[in-house]
């Protein structure tokens, strides 16, 4: 399988190809758009075009605004869970390119805990796919629920 392909150029920016992205993928894809949408802004186009020649797997292609795209994909038949955990690693090396060729913080999601150090880490939690502090492994909240995160001010401070 190898890693995912990287800097393909779009060529026909705005279009897609006939066809739809593998429904597990959009599935696991959903909350990850969803996250990056609320919390920087930085969107992909997605290419439903796959990459994978494994009958076992579905990929895709996420474009940057710069227009230069990253293959990312999952083993399908797998729990939800599970591929929605292993996308948001592939997710999270597309924003942090995709943010810092925009000469944006390249830490995504940033952790609230420490901003400036690392980005959350997606783990399997409970049945649930969830983002945490890789430092403090504590959960912060469910992907696809950024937008909901709320963290008091007193806690923050506990963990600084």
């Amino acid at each position: 399988m190898g890693g995912a392909p990287r800097d393909r150029r779009h060529r026909g920016r705005g279009t897609r190809h006939a066809g739809q992205v593998h429904p597990e993928l959009e599935a696991a894809l959903a909350p990850l758009l969803a996250d990056l949408d609320v919390s920087c802004g930085v969107l992909p186009l997605v290419d439903d075009k796959s990459w994978q020649d494994d009958p076992d797997a579905a990929s895709c292609w996420l474009f940057s605004p710069d227009g230069t795209g990253t293959g990312v994909w999952i083993p399908t038949g797998q729990r939800e869970v599970e591929q929605v955990v292993m996308l948001a690693d592939q997710v999270q090396e597309w924003a942090v390119e995709s943010l810092w060729m925009l000469d944006r913080s390249a830490s995504w999601p940033a952790c609230p805990y420490h901003p400036k150090r690392h980005p959350l880490a997606a783990r399997e939690q409970a049945e649930q796919a969830v983002w945490t502090c890789p430092v403090l492994q504590e959960r912060i909240c469910a992907v696809g629920a950024l937008s909901r995160t709320r963290i008091r001010r007193r806690k923050l401070r506990h963990h600084a």
